[in-house]
Protein backbone atom coordinates (compact mmCIF):
# COMPACT_ATOMS: atom_id res chain seq x y z
CA UNK A 1 0.00 0.00 0.00
CA UNK A 2 2.53 2.39 0.55
CA UNK A 3 4.36 1.65 -2.33
CA UNK A 4 1.26 2.49 -4.43
CA UNK A 5 1.30 5.78 -2.57
CA UNK A 6 4.54 6.52 -3.35
CA UNK A 7 3.78 5.80 -7.27
CA UNK A 8 0.47 8.10 -7.02
CA UNK A 9 2.65 10.61 -6.17
CA UNK A 10 5.36 10.07 -8.51
CA UNK A 11 2.36 10.37 -11.18
CA UNK A 12 1.19 13.24 -9.59
CA UNK A 13 4.45 14.94 -9.95
CA UNK A 14 5.18 14.06 -12.85
CA UNK A 15 1.71 15.31 -14.75
CA UNK A 16 1.89 18.75 -12.79
CA UNK A 17 5.86 19.16 -14.22
CA UNK A 18 4.17 18.45 -17.30
CA UNK A 19 1.31 21.37 -16.91
CA UNK A 20 4.07 23.59 -15.99
CA UNK A 21 6.37 23.42 -19.28
CA UNK A 22 3.68 23.54 -21.12
CA UNK A 23 1.66 26.98 -19.03
CA UNK A 24 5.79 28.46 -20.12
CA UNK A 25 5.97 27.49 -23.66
CA UNK A 26 2.07 28.70 -23.87
CA UNK A 27 3.25 32.33 -22.16
CA UNK A 28 6.14 32.24 -24.37
CA UNK A 29 3.92 32.67 -27.11
CA UNK A 30 2.00 35.32 -26.25
CA UNK A 31 4.39 37.18 -26.07
CA UNK A 32 4.33 37.34 -29.66
CA UNK A 33 2.12 39.50 -31.66
CA UNK A 34 2.31 37.70 -34.46
CA UNK A 35 0.91 34.57 -33.06
CA UNK A 36 -0.65 35.59 -29.90
CA UNK A 37 -4.05 36.62 -31.75
CA UNK A 38 -4.59 33.30 -32.88
CA UNK A 39 -4.25 31.41 -29.43
CA UNK A 40 -7.58 31.16 -27.20
CA UNK A 41 -5.68 32.62 -24.33
CA UNK A 42 -8.61 33.01 -21.69
CA UNK A 43 -8.97 29.43 -21.44
CA UNK A 44 -5.85 26.60 -20.15
CA UNK A 45 -3.99 24.04 -21.07
CA UNK A 46 -6.01 20.88 -20.88
CA UNK A 47 -4.75 18.18 -18.56
CA UNK A 48 -3.15 14.97 -20.18
CA UNK A 49 -5.35 11.83 -19.51
CA UNK A 50 -3.65 8.85 -17.56
CA UNK A 51 -4.49 5.35 -16.69
CA UNK A 52 -3.54 4.13 -13.39
CA UNK A 53 -1.75 1.13 -14.70
CA UNK A 54 1.39 0.23 -16.52
CA UNK A 55 1.35 2.87 -19.47
CA UNK A 56 1.52 0.79 -22.43
CA UNK A 57 -0.11 2.80 -25.19
CA UNK A 58 0.70 6.79 -25.78
CA UNK A 59 -2.82 8.54 -28.29
CA UNK A 60 -1.86 11.69 -29.50
CA UNK A 61 -4.59 14.48 -30.12
CA UNK A 62 -3.70 17.35 -32.67
CA UNK A 63 -5.12 19.97 -30.39
CA UNK A 64 -7.79 20.52 -28.35
CA UNK A 65 -9.72 23.18 -29.79
CA UNK A 66 -13.41 22.62 -31.26
CA UNK A 67 -15.61 24.80 -33.30
CA UNK A 68 -18.20 26.17 -30.51
CA UNK A 69 -16.53 28.19 -28.17
CA UNK A 70 -18.98 27.34 -25.02
CA UNK A 71 -17.91 23.63 -25.35
CA UNK A 72 -14.28 24.36 -25.98
CA UNK A 73 -14.69 25.77 -22.10
CA UNK A 74 -16.07 22.40 -20.73
CA UNK A 75 -12.79 21.04 -22.13
CA UNK A 76 -10.51 19.73 -18.98
CA UNK A 77 -9.15 16.76 -19.93
CA UNK A 78 -7.28 15.72 -23.03
CA UNK A 79 -9.79 14.40 -25.88
CA UNK A 80 -12.53 14.61 -23.11
CA UNK A 81 -11.39 11.48 -21.77
CA UNK A 82 -12.83 12.35 -18.12
CA UNK A 83 -16.23 12.00 -19.87
CA UNK A 84 -17.82 9.56 -21.73
CA UNK A 85 -18.58 10.02 -25.44
CA UNK A 86 -18.29 8.89 -28.74
CA UNK A 87 -14.19 9.73 -28.90
CA UNK A 88 -13.57 7.34 -25.38
CA UNK A 89 -16.05 4.47 -26.88
CA UNK A 90 -13.76 4.73 -30.12
CA UNK A 91 -10.52 4.49 -28.02
CA UNK A 92 -12.01 2.18 -26.14
CA UNK A 93 -12.76 0.02 -29.12
CA UNK A 94 -9.28 0.46 -30.02
CA UNK A 95 -7.83 -0.72 -26.49
CA UNK A 96 -10.53 -4.14 -26.62
CA UNK A 97 -8.49 -5.03 -30.06
CA UNK A 98 -5.25 -4.66 -28.53
CA UNK A 99 -5.94 -6.46 -24.83
CA UNK A 100 -5.69 -3.35 -23.28
CA UNK A 101 -7.84 -1.06 -20.81
CA UNK A 102 -8.19 2.62 -21.60
CA UNK A 103 -8.37 3.36 -17.92
CA UNK A 104 -4.98 1.80 -16.97
CA UNK A 105 -2.84 1.27 -19.65
CA UNK A 106 -3.63 4.80 -21.67
CA UNK A 107 -1.79 7.91 -21.90
CA UNK A 108 -3.04 10.43 -23.86
CA UNK A 109 -2.19 14.10 -25.16
CA UNK A 110 -1.81 16.70 -27.55
CA UNK A 111 0.59 17.82 -29.93
CA UNK A 112 -0.23 21.56 -30.42
CA UNK A 113 -1.72 21.67 -26.29
CA UNK A 114 -3.03 25.46 -26.62
CA UNK A 115 -6.28 26.00 -27.72
CA UNK A 116 -7.40 28.75 -31.12
CA UNK A 117 -9.51 31.07 -31.99
CA UNK A 118 -10.83 28.58 -34.56
CA UNK A 119 -9.79 24.80 -35.14
CA UNK A 120 -6.29 24.89 -37.43
CA UNK A 121 -7.39 23.63 -40.07
CA UNK A 122 -9.82 26.66 -40.50
CA UNK A 123 -7.19 29.23 -40.01
CA UNK A 124 -6.48 30.39 -43.32
CA UNK A 125 -3.86 33.19 -42.05
CA UNK A 126 -0.68 30.68 -41.67
CA UNK A 127 -0.08 26.85 -41.29
CA UNK A 128 -0.43 26.21 -37.78
CA UNK A 129 1.08 23.10 -37.89
CA UNK A 130 4.32 24.42 -39.89
CA UNK A 131 4.35 27.70 -37.23
CA UNK A 132 3.23 25.64 -33.92
CA UNK A 133 4.60 22.44 -34.19
CA UNK A 134 7.89 22.97 -34.06
CA UNK A 135 7.61 25.29 -30.51
CA UNK A 136 5.63 22.27 -28.95
CA UNK A 137 7.48 19.15 -30.64
CA UNK A 138 10.22 19.77 -27.59
CA UNK A 139 7.91 19.36 -24.83
CA UNK A 140 5.88 16.98 -26.25
CA UNK A 141 9.16 14.50 -27.06
CA UNK A 142 9.95 15.52 -23.31
CA UNK A 143 6.89 14.29 -21.87
CA UNK A 144 7.06 10.92 -24.13
CA UNK A 145 10.17 10.11 -22.99
CA UNK A 146 8.63 8.64 -19.55
CA UNK A 147 7.01 6.07 -21.55
CA UNK A 148 9.82 4.80 -23.78
CA UNK A 149 8.37 1.16 -24.76
CA UNK A 150 4.47 2.32 -25.79
CA UNK A 151 3.86 2.13 -29.50
CA UNK A 152 2.18 5.86 -30.05
CA UNK A 153 -1.37 6.04 -32.24
CA UNK A 154 -1.70 9.02 -34.04
CA UNK A 155 -5.58 10.34 -34.73
CA UNK A 156 -6.32 12.31 -37.85
CA UNK A 157 -4.73 12.91 -41.10
CA UNK A 158 -3.40 16.71 -40.78
CA UNK A 159 -1.62 15.51 -37.61
CA UNK A 160 0.01 13.15 -39.42
CA UNK A 161 0.93 14.86 -42.25
CA UNK A 162 2.64 17.42 -39.33
CA UNK A 163 4.71 14.46 -37.52
CA UNK A 164 6.09 12.61 -41.03
CA UNK A 165 9.18 13.07 -42.04
CA UNK A 166 11.12 11.91 -45.75
CA UNK A 167 9.21 9.95 -48.09
CA UNK A 168 6.69 9.39 -45.43
CA UNK A 169 3.42 9.46 -46.71
CA UNK A 170 0.90 12.24 -44.83
CA UNK A 171 -2.22 9.89 -45.42
CA UNK A 172 -3.51 7.54 -43.23
CA UNK A 173 -5.13 5.50 -45.62
CA UNK A 174 -2.04 4.67 -47.24
CA UNK A 175 -1.07 3.02 -43.93
CA UNK A 176 -4.55 0.82 -43.57
CA UNK A 177 -3.76 -0.35 -46.94
CA UNK A 178 -5.97 1.39 -49.34
CA UNK A 179 -5.80 0.99 -53.22
CA UNK A 180 -8.03 2.14 -55.78
CA UNK A 181 -9.38 -1.24 -55.91
CA UNK A 182 -10.25 -1.42 -52.28
CA UNK A 183 -14.15 -2.20 -52.70
CA UNK A 184 -13.77 -5.32 -54.46
CA UNK A 185 -11.11 -6.51 -52.10
CA UNK A 186 -7.85 -5.38 -53.89
CA UNK A 187 -6.15 -3.63 -50.72
CA UNK A 188 -2.34 -3.31 -50.06
CA UNK A 189 -0.55 -4.34 -46.53
CA UNK A 190 -1.07 -2.45 -43.15
CA UNK A 191 2.14 -0.42 -42.81
CA UNK A 192 3.55 2.05 -39.46
CA UNK A 193 5.99 4.44 -39.27
CA UNK A 194 9.07 3.82 -37.91
CA UNK A 195 10.98 6.10 -35.70
CA UNK A 196 13.13 7.18 -38.73
CA UNK A 197 9.95 8.52 -40.05
CA UNK A 198 8.53 10.37 -38.06
CA UNK A 199 9.18 13.23 -35.52
CA UNK A 200 8.66 12.13 -32.64
CA UNK A 201 11.28 8.94 -33.51
CA UNK A 202 8.88 6.53 -31.92
CA UNK A 203 7.32 3.44 -33.56
CA UNK A 204 3.61 5.18 -34.86
CA UNK A 205 0.47 3.94 -35.84
CA UNK A 206 -1.61 6.05 -37.65
CA UNK A 207 -5.55 5.96 -37.49
CA UNK A 208 -8.23 8.56 -38.34
CA UNK A 209 -9.78 10.60 -35.65
CA UNK A 210 -13.13 9.56 -34.92
CA UNK A 211 -15.21 11.01 -36.97
CA UNK A 212 -13.85 9.58 -40.33
CA UNK A 213 -14.44 6.16 -38.73
CA UNK A 214 -17.74 6.38 -40.45
CA UNK A 215 -16.45 6.23 -43.47
CA UNK A 216 -16.30 2.67 -44.92
CA UNK A 217 -12.92 2.23 -45.86
CA UNK A 218 -12.24 2.45 -42.05
CA UNK A 219 -14.75 1.09 -40.75
CA UNK A 220 -14.51 -2.16 -42.38
CA UNK A 221 -10.58 -2.02 -41.35
CA UNK A 222 -10.43 -1.20 -38.18
CA UNK A 223 -10.40 -4.52 -36.79
CA UNK A 224 -8.00 -6.11 -38.77
CA UNK A 225 -5.74 -2.83 -38.59
CA UNK A 226 -5.90 -2.95 -34.94
CA UNK A 227 -4.90 -6.73 -34.85
CA UNK A 228 -1.81 -5.63 -36.75
CA UNK A 229 -1.19 -3.04 -34.29
CA UNK A 230 -1.68 -5.73 -31.38
CA UNK A 231 0.75 -8.29 -33.64
CA UNK A 232 3.97 -5.05 -34.40
CA UNK A 233 4.18 -3.70 -31.18
CA UNK A 234 2.66 -5.45 -28.57
CA UNK A 235 2.76 -9.67 -28.86
CA UNK A 236 6.61 -10.25 -27.93
CA UNK A 237 5.43 -9.14 -24.65
CA UNK A 238 2.58 -11.39 -24.36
Amino acid sequence: MKEAGHTEQRRAKRMLATQHRAKAVLDEVLEYADLAHLVDSTLGIPEPFRGQGEIRLIVLGQDPTVKNPHSRRRIKTVLNLDTSGSLRAYLSRICEGLRLNLDQHVYATNHLKNFFVEPPTQIEEIDVFEVFGPIWLPLLQQELASFPEAPVITLGQPLLGALVCGDASPLVRDYWGYTPGWKSGDTGPFRHLAPRENLLQRTVFPFPHQPSIRKQFYRDRLADYTAFVRQVAFSPCE
